[in-house]
């Protein structure tokens, strides 16, 4: 008895000495699916033809009109409003050619639905290849690389009104020595992506 007592103590003390600089993750991904993909998620919907979902009944409509339907994949949404759904944010990559009586078809795979709070840093910010504007992307895509800084959905909105205003505007640059207004606007740009410099801090440092 008192062998098997050492045996588990010693068991115990090697699950739990992970060292001081190991970090210890047991938060996995989830899995998402048509019971649960409408619960606080972030995912962009790929714009598709409106003729596959033709004459097709949906699975659910919701009280503003939106309609979905279920595949093993993923869904599809019928909407007229995107952006922000209920508690979800949900991005459409579309084109004009996608309009059907005023709403956008879009799909997603069940696989490009993560998880959207306001409180984890779970945002990063890149120029869209899609649209050529600044956007939000969630840390578990793909095209996240460690060089992204990642935000809190408010601090992201944030960044996100600075970029507009650095991309768009002129007149803020006045207040800055520079002989360049493209190499500043890069050097911004490129500090608000992959720091946590405040823009106040990069323009002085400018």
């Amino acid at each position: 008895m008192p062998n098997l007592f050492f045996r588990v103590i010693r068991h115990r003390a090697a699950f739990c000495n992970f060292g001081k600089n190991t970090q210890y993750n047991a938060v996995t991904k989830l899995n998402y699916h048509k019971q649960n993909f409408f619960k606080n998620t972030y995912c962009i919907f790929k714009a598709v033809d409106p003729q596959l979902v033709k004459n097709k009944r949906p699975n659910y409509t919701s009280r503003s009109g939106s309609q979905y339907f279920y595949t093993d994949d993923g869904v599809y949404r019928i909407s007229s409003h995107w952006g922000r759904a209920a508690t979800c944010r949900w991005r459409l990559q579309t084109e004009a050619t996608s309009f059907r009586n005023g709403t956008k078809v879009g799909f997603a795979n069940w696989s490009d639905f993560h998880k959207d709070n306001e409180v984890e840093k779970l945002y990063f910010i890149k120029k869209s290849k899609f649209t050529h504007t600044y956007e939000y992307f969630h840390k578990n895509e793909p095209s996240y690389r460690a060089t992204f800084v990642l935000r809190t959905a408010g601090d992201t909105r944030k960044v996100l009104r600075q970029l507009k205003t650095i991309t768009t505007e002129t007149k803020w640059a006045k207040y800055i020595p520079h002989d360049d207004l493209d190499d500043l606007r890069d050097y911004l740009i490129e500090g608000l992506i992959t720091t946590n410099k405040s823009l106040p801090e990069l323009k002085r440092e400018y």
